[in-house]
């Protein structure tokens, strides 16, 4: 009685860490998947042309506070509601860019500057035109023997603020008012909501834009593993469909 033995060399399953690397570098350069992900770079587009509507019309707004309280010769930060509205419309202009060449580079910019958008601008517009409509609305004045925008404080200094009832003619003349028409600041705490709400949403349609490719390559990935699994499996069947009738294992 002859025996005859057969081994199979099942052959290893790749590296984790090396399989996510290559994926990882492949995503780095490459371009977002036109067939998945095409309704979401339009709907991205549609998105960043609105954040180039509301920065135009907050820098418009904005030239229009500053230009009032120069006239009225009230108190005001100026430029600062410029800067953050400029920076958004920066914002909607980056997504256009991405949005249409397909860059996931750019696509990630887009989101990284809305995310700067919800936590740093928005709140910076919406702080200070709440503090211009609160001085305004209860007719505050300012009285420093210092220059109240002065970049540094002088030692033994004296400032004041009062407000209503508590000024008189006198006081009018020799100190500042402060705030400014509240109509203008009403205006841009209003878009700066929009502009919130509009990152948001934003950041949610970017986020699910990049990882679609992230998620295909995952199933095709987990594919590729199953049908390495079994190759060994079917070889080893053909292997035993091969072997003479006679022969004992």
């Amino acid at each position: 009685m002859c025996t005859s033995s057969s081994s199979t060399t099942t052959p290893s399953p790749p590296n984790a860490f090396t399989s996510i690397r290559l994926q990882l570098s492949q995503l780095k350069e490459a371009r977002l998947s036109e067939t998945t992900t095409v309704k979401m770079l339009s709907l991205l587009k549609a998105l960043a042309n609105i954040h180039v509507l509301l920065g135009i019309i907050m820098i418009v707004l904005s030239g229009l506070a500053d230009y009032t309280s120069t006239r009225i010769n009230t108190i005001r930060l100026h430029g600062l509601e410029e800067i953050c509205s400029f920076y958004f419309v920066l914002v909607g202009l980056v997504g256009i860019c991405g949005s249409a060449s397909y860059r996931r580079g750019l696509v990630i910019t887009y989101l990284v500057m809305c995310i700067h958008s919800i936590f740093i601008f928005v709140p910076a517009i919406i702080t200070v035109s709440s503090f211009d409509i609160h001085f305004y609305q209860h007719e505050c004045w300012g009285e420093c023997d210092w220059h109240l925008l002065a970049t540094s404080l002088p030692t033994n200094s004296r400032c004041q603020i009062m407000c209503g009832d508590h000024v008189d003619d006198a006081m009018r003349r020799r100190m500042t008012r402060l705030g400014t028409d509240y109509r203008l600041d009403a205006g841009l705490i209003s878009l700066a909501i929009l502009e919130f709400i509009l990152s948001i949403v934003t950041c949610v349609v970017a986020s699910r834009t990049l990882f679609s490719p992230l998620k295909e390559l995952g199933d095709q990935g987990a594919s590729g593993e199953l049908t390495v699994e079994l190759q060994p499996l079917n070889q080893s069947e053909e292997h035993t469909d091969s072997i003479p009738n006679g022969s004992t294992h």
